[in-house]
């Protein structure tokens, strides 16, 4: 029986993605599949930035049309800033001993947020859209140039309005839309799916440290590569390492593709040979300080899986697709992969 690689690991995975697997639907909820925000909330779900909801069947949601409040906002937030604990911060009353209690100081001692009077948060309450563009530009004021663009002109946002200044900024970068040409609606409950939106948004224009191309596409290249040379020679540890190169989604589909190509190797003996049979051709789509995006267009290369005793199998593949990648604790590492097809 000749033994391949794809059925190895590209079946197996595949398998894997579409089984009630507990990792597969953490990284697939239910409930975002054709929704109008349904490539920000994958991203940020992909990354680890939002975990959303299990249900009693196991299957997870996002529940994207559902409020947010305050304190899962201020959350979320400073997990995508990955902010630390600063001295000063406010010891509100009303958020002792909740879940929310220290990312509520985290947030104060960043001054991202402020009480609402008498030593009070409500953590509870849901944000309002007003409240969601005043937090994001304090929070990212230094990596955004908030001067450039024209502000929207919204009616029901008048000039004495306590957050115009914060609206004004965030809708010159397009940060934040009205809910028609001529209200923001300030005051209105802030979604799940519009906060994740919000800060997708202000991400993709903070641009003050993003990284060099040719670093981005070192990194995709080079996980590529040790791939493939993990097989080759048959090196279990260097295989593991290849996981260290990923997080979030696709770090859940890497260890389900070492565990898979383990097997191959030791329990059924197969070895693996690699040549590149074309030039890899890529380029960069997106580049901020946090998200890269890299679309490989070509990068074919032959494979010969042999099996003890059996006749060996060459097929053609190709590495081609978009790769995603996310900046976390100073290392960038893939989080999604698109194969092309």
């Amino acid at each position: 029986m000749k033994i391949m690689k794809t059925a190895v690991l590209v079946v197996t995975v595949m398998l894997f993605i579409s089984s009630s697997n507990v990792y597969a639907e953490r990284y697939n909820p239910v409930d975002v599949s054709s929704h109008w925000a349904e490539p920000e909330i994958t991203q940020f779900v992909r990354s680890n930035l939002v975990k959303g909801y299990e249900s009693e069947d196991g299957s997870h949601e996002i529940r994207p049309n559902q409020s947010i409040t305050r304190a899962e906002f201020v959350t979320i937030l400073n997990r995508v800033l990955e902010l630390k604990k600063k001295e000063n911060g406010m010891a509100f009353t009303d958020v002792k001993g909740g879940w929310y209690e220290e990312n509520i100081y985290i947030a104060s001692s960043n001054e991202l947020i402020e009480g609402v009077g008498d030593q009070k948060f409500e953590p509870n309450r849901p944000i309002t859209r007003a409240e969601i563009a005043a937090v994001i530009v304090r929070a990212l004021e230094e990596g955004i140039d908030f001067s450039i663009g024209s502000p929207k002109k919204f009616r029901d946002v008048p000039s004495g309005h306590w957050a115009l200044s914060f609206i004004n900024k965030s809708s010159r970068v397009g940060i934040i839309h009205g809910v028609t040409e001529v209200e923001f609606k300030p005051y209105r409950n802030a979604s799940r799916a519009e906060a994740i939106v919000m800060i997708k948004r202000a991400l993709d224009q903070e641009k003050s440290e993003s990284p060099n191309e040719a670093k981005i596409l070192e990194l995709v290249n080079e996980y590529n590569h040790e791939w493939k040379a993990a097989l080759e020679t048959n090196d279990i540890d260097r295989l593991k390492a290849v996981e260290g190169r990923t997080e979030g989604y696709f770090y859940a589909l890497q260890t389900i593709m070492t565990h898979y190509s383990r097997q191959s190797l030791e329990d059924a003996g197969v070895t693996f040979d690699f040549t590149m049979k074309s030039d890899i051709q890529s380029h960069a789509t997106t580049l901020s300080n946090r998200f890269a995006v890299v679309k490989i267009t070509r990068a074919d290369y032959e494979e010969t899986a042999t099996r003890p005793q059996s006749e060996p199998y060459t097929h053609v593949l190709s590495d081609a697709g978009i790769y995603r990648l996310h900046k976390k604790d100073g290392e960038w590492k893939i989080y999604d992969k698109t194969p092309d097809n």
